[in-house]
């Protein structure tokens, strides 16, 4: 398929470094170095054997009635010296939501339609494909002056984002794309190419891997319709509250607690909370200050909390507290 999956030569070249980690051990390279490429080198081989084994939907057993939003776009991350990640490692872990037996607009690169076509054999008439760079997207008219207020002293200033090089203070294309996760949601509202009204964005990547999607691939919301009205996101402890009175300086601060990789609503209010975030990154760009959604959403609660829906998770719990289907 030519896209990262693993084909006969993955598996010498995986047996080879195999034979490497061994010898590494023999020699004295502590072996928790070793083992942990080993661990890699093995769940790419089981994620890539999952791919290439997919036989594609059966009859139709889900719910169709909202619309899951994602979106895949490459950034260069795999060449980054910090939180280095390949396309085809994303690739690998979005097999398992596109193995949801759901209504999907996905956003990608031509370069990873064949792999979401692969994925989405037999729902074709329940996933739409939209063919997007990140050049294309509307924040990235803003790129250089993004990549201008990282550089400046102001913004640098004890910044624990910058001083630890996380991506959200120093590579402009990690911001763009980010805040671009209500875009894509607009653009699924407004086109809606399977007619309903709600929609629910999981980021393309979820779960890193982790095989915590529904078995059967049933997706039945739970908590969630009866909040048309309100963005439902999972909230981290110890809450948005407690960093209200740092909300200035949130865009210094590492923290993580509105949860951007999963977010539901109507779409009435999806396309309200898109417009307040238009208005705060012009805010962001007359004071100088750049970041991610996370960041982003917290401020969006604190100027109109009655949009909001915050309920108490973490990273990992998006099936656990919205999915009433068990496998």
């Amino acid at each position: 398929m030519g896209l990262g999956v693993v084909t006969l030569k993955g598996v010498l070249a995986y047996k080879r470094s195999l034979i490497t980690a061994l010898c590494l051990v023999a020699i004295g390279v502590p072996a928790f170095l070793v083992n942990t490429r080993y661990q890699k080198w093995l769940k790419t081989v089981k994620d890539s054997m999952l791919v290439m084994d997919w036989p594609g939907f059966g009859p139709e057993k889900g719910l169709y009635n909202f619309t899951v939003v994602t979106a895949l776009l490459d950034i260069g991350r795999g060449d980054w010296d910090n939180q280095q990640r390949k396309y085809s490692t994303y690739l690998l872990y979005m097999q398992r939501m596109l193995r949801l037996d759901v209504n999907m607009v996905v956003f990608v690169e031509p370069k990873g339609r064949p792999f979401i076509d692969w994925m989405r054999r037999g729902r074709e008439a329940r996933t739409r494909v939209v063919e997007i760079g990140v050049k294309d997207l509307p924040y990235y008219s803003y790129r250089d002056k993004f990549a201008d207020i990282m550089a400046s002293e102001q913004y640098r200033q004890n910044n624990e984002l910058y001083s630890t090089s996380k991506a959200e203070a120093i590579i402009p294309e990690y911001d763009i794309l980010q805040l671009s996760k209500f875009y894509f949601m607009d653009r699924a509202v407004r086109e809606n190419p399977f007619n309903t009204s709600y929609y629910i964005w999981l980021d393309a990547g979820y779960a890193h891997g982790k095989d915590v999607h529904p078995e059967d691939g049933v997706w039945v919301p739970k908590n969630l319709f009866d909040h048309a009205h309100q963005l439902t996101f999972i909230e981290r402890k110890p809450g948005a509250l407690h960093y209200k009175p740092q909300r200035a300086r949130l865009h210094k601060i590492s923290i993580n607690i509105i949860a951007g990789l999963f977010f539901a609503g109507g779409g009435e209010v999806i396309q309200e909370v898109y417009k307040l975030q238009q208005k705060q990154v012009d805010n962001w760009l007359e004071k100088g200050i750049v970041d991610d959604d996370q960041t982003m959403y917290m401020l969006l609660y604190y100027q109109a909390p009655a949009l909001f829906n915050l309920v108490s998770g973490d990273w990992l719990d998006v099936f656990k507290l919205f999915n009433a289907h068990e496998s």
